[in-house]
């Protein structure tokens, strides 16, 4: 298939997932530039590793809403230890540190986190510090909006948001969609904002809440999901013949293989 050749899905590309750490590096750095375009004086966006939440006060100590690091101990022994009696090997394991977007006033102070989901964010240890941290961001009333492009461990909303929300999610079509975004307002904190994401339906531009004093900007999925096609150079690395990994469901196979036909790459 030609490098030039136009993006050949409506909406989210389903063999992205094969190269996801390209997707990502592209996605971030291009959302950024993105949002950057539609700042508003006095505020600035940068992509972050353990995000801090600065305070007002100049005397608080910041907080890492990200446990970054956990540690076996070894505790001392209170009884006798026994003739066969092992010291254990200590070693220390990282949490995953995932670039996110960061959108802070010129004092630092945190305002919005963008995250976009890793399948590590969902899984084990990972979506155990994940949680922690998105907790922590709500907690503090920090703006969150957390995209999930990807199918690996199953849809974040049904994880990490209270089993009404994806239920609410799912009302429209009856059954919960592959991919999702999740808005979190510090104004609002008992409203969950969805996005819901199908293959056949164009992405969504979804708004992204600043401070109350300022209006939202916009985030459009469509055009960095087009650029990530393009420069992760799918057209030339994905064999179309092939399903794509993690499986599709059933209807979204049967869709896919309908539409690959149709344009000629099946």
């Amino acid at each position: 298939m030609p490098t030039d050749a136009p993006y050949p899905f409506p909406g989210m590309n389903p063999y992205f997932e094969a190269k996801w750490p390209d997707v990502h590096a592209t996605m971030i750095v291009h959302m950024r530039e993105h949002l950057r375009r539609q700042m508003p004086q006095g505020l600035y966006v940068g992509v972050e590793l353990g995000t801090q939440i600065l305070k007002n006060s100049r005397d608080e100590k910041p907080k890492v809403p990200d446990a970054a690091i956990w540690k076996l101990k070894e505790d001392s022994p209170t009884l006798q230890e026994p003739p066969n009696a092992a010291s254990p090997t200590i070693a220390e394991t990282l949490a995953p540190k995932v670039r996110r977007l960061a959108i802070r006033d010129l004092d630092g102070e945190l305002l919005t986190v963008i995250e976009l989901l890793s399948p590590s964010n969902k899984h084990g240890a990972g979506a155990v510090v994940h949680q922690r941290k998105r907790l922590g961001l709500i907690e503090s009333g920090i703006n969150l909006v957390e995209v999930d492009l990807v199918r690996q461990w199953g849809l974040a909303v049904a994880q990490f948001e209270e089993d009404d929300v994806a239920a609410r999610l799912a009302s429209e079509a009856g059954d919960l969609p592959p991919h999702a975004v999740v808005v979190f307002r510090a104004s609002t904190p008992n409203v969950r904002e969805l996005y819901g994401i199908r293959y056949p339906v164009t992405l969504p531009s979804i708004r992204v809440p600043l401070s109350p004093e300022h209006h939202d900007i916009w985030l459009n999925l469509q055009e960095l999901a087009v650029t990530a096609h393009r420069e992760g150079q799918f057209d030339l690395v994905t064999r179309y013949a092939n399903d794509p990994e993690p499986t599709l469901s059933k209807e979204d196979n049967v869709w896919l293989d309908t539409h690959l036909k149709a344009q000629g790459l099946r």
